[in-house]
């Protein structure tokens, strides 16, 4: 009996596109499968070989609307890329051709960043065919929250290394000036834990500080959340003890995420157990207004942009404030409109009020009463992050320290960093500064710009 005769069948190739990039808008995918229906696919795809496994570099949904419709797809291979090149040249041409928007051009750049960090500026901007300055703003929110690492220094187009950030100028002062403020200053490297309770019961006038948050991973490491909590119950009960009866202290915190769409508690854990252990004189919160859109603000998961941390303050209810050191502005023309008007008017709660009765106070007090919510941007700000990781906005630094900081008191920071709180402190006037940090290199710089001003 003759042997059946085996046909050949030659097996298509697999194919799958190199990284998961933004999707395309219901028009923009129904006028691409249109254009093809009609014309067939006229800019060919790119993929990283000719064989049985392919990965496409750039043009997935052509490919796709292509196998559907059953038309030829014309390829164009990039033969001997690393896995790093091909998302690089995959991110580039989606942001040179496709009409992204501005959130979206920040994500590429922000997975870029994340895979990349070691990266100068210039480098991934001239990868990715982007401004080097979008560059910037984007990495210096990823770093804010830990989502990357600062690097002290970068590499270049040349492949040489150099330092990433510039030094902040220096204030020109006086060599006596300069001597007085470092004779202000006390820059203590160790654990806070241990080093608290060498700070003398009832020094402190104000404690301002932004600790290191759970669960983010730093060049300096990364805290679970019990072991965050076992550190921060040791810095609150320390801090309780050295505060003078009116003296408070602020802890900066921002919550983070467990995975999109399922915040980590840690913070109200905290502020819960921190309110009840020494009391918590009301909630306050640091807005960012210039936070970028980052993860789980894409339209695929919907959430709203990260741009709020709160301002844990802590204290006696009579704890000392000047409220006339932090007075808002209004505008010329508001405060011009509100003084015309002297209409009777009654509010939501049914209260009456005029309009030029709170300007004229205004006026006398030299500015409003401020909100518990402060609008600082995180860009731009005096004496910049000088190679930390997460660095305070010398803004909010000085807002504190002139809200709650006597004249000639005592200011302590227990998370030293590179020195902003400190900094912020003597320019307001404390007669000393005490600052607590870790890492030595951190101290290093704060003494570099505590004596710079």
């Amino acid at each position: 009996m003759a042997k059946a005769k085996t046909r050949k069948t030659t097996k298509k190739p697999s194919y799958q596109p190199v990284l998961k990039l933004p999707a395309l808008s219901y028009e923009e995918f129904v006028a691409l499968r249109d254009s093809i229906a009609v014309n067939g696919v006229l800019v060919p795809i790119i993929v990283d070989s000719d064989g049985p496994k392919r990965n496409i570099i750039d043009g997935n949904y052509r490919k796709q609307i292509a196998d559907e419709l059953g038309y030829d797809c014309p390829e164009i291979v990039q033969p001997d890329l690393a896995e790093e090149e091909k998302r690089t040249l995959a991110r580039c041409l989606n942001l040179a051709r496709r009409q992204l928007t501005q959130e979206q051009k920040r994500r590429l750049i922000a997975d870029q960043l994340s895979e990349t960090p070691h990266r100068s500026n210039r480098v991934v901007a001239k990868g990715l065919g982007v401004h080097h300055a979008t560059v910037a703003v984007v990495r210096a929110d990823l770093e804010s929250i830990g989502q990357i690492v600062q690097y002290s220094r970068t590499v270049g187009v040349d492949g040489k290394s150099r330092a990433a950030f510039k030094k902040a100028p220096a204030h020109n002062f006086t060599k006596a000036e300069v001597n007085r403020r470092i004779a202000q200053t006390k820059l203590i490297h160790g654990d806070c834990r241990k080093e608290l309770k060498k700070v003398p019961t009832a020094s402190i006038d104000a404690i301002i500080t932004d600790p290191i948050y759970p669960e983010v991973n730093r060049e300096y490491g990364r805290l679970t959340e019990t072991q965050w909590h076992d550190l921060m119950h040791t810095v609150v009960s320390e801090s309780r003890r050295v505060l003078k009866p009116k003296g408070s202290a602020v802890f900066i915190l921002q919550p983070n995420y467990e995975s999109i769409g399922k915040m980590r508690l840690w913070l109200w854990d905290f502020v819960s157990w921190a309110g009840r252990e020494l009391n918590l004189v009301q909630d306050c919160w640091w807005w960012a207004t210039d936070a970028m859109p980052l993860a789980g603000t894409n339209r695929k998961y919907g959430l709203m942009r990260q741009s709020v941390k709160m301002c844990v303050w802590l204290g006696s209810p009579d704890c000392f404030r000047n409220q006339d050191g932090v007075l808002c502005s209004p505008s010329h023309a508001t405060s011009a409109k509100h003084r015309s008007d002297i209409a009777l008017r009654t509010g939501p709660s049914g209260r009456t009020y005029r309009n030029s009765t709170i300007a004229k106070a205004a006026d006398e007090r030299g500015g409003t009463t401020p909100f518990n919510l402060l609008p600082v941007s995180t860009g731009g700000q005096l004496g910049g992050a000088e190679g930390h990781p997460a660095a305070t906005p010398y803004s909010l630094a000085h807002w504190w320290c002139k809200y709650i900081l006597p004249q000639d008191g005592v200011l302590l920071d227990p998370f030293a960093g590179s020195g902003t709180m400190m900094l912020a402190g003597l320019d307001h006037g404390a007669s000393k500064v005490i600052g607590i940090e870790k890492e030595a290199k951190y101290l290093k710089t704060a003494k570099k710009r505590i004596a710079m001003g």
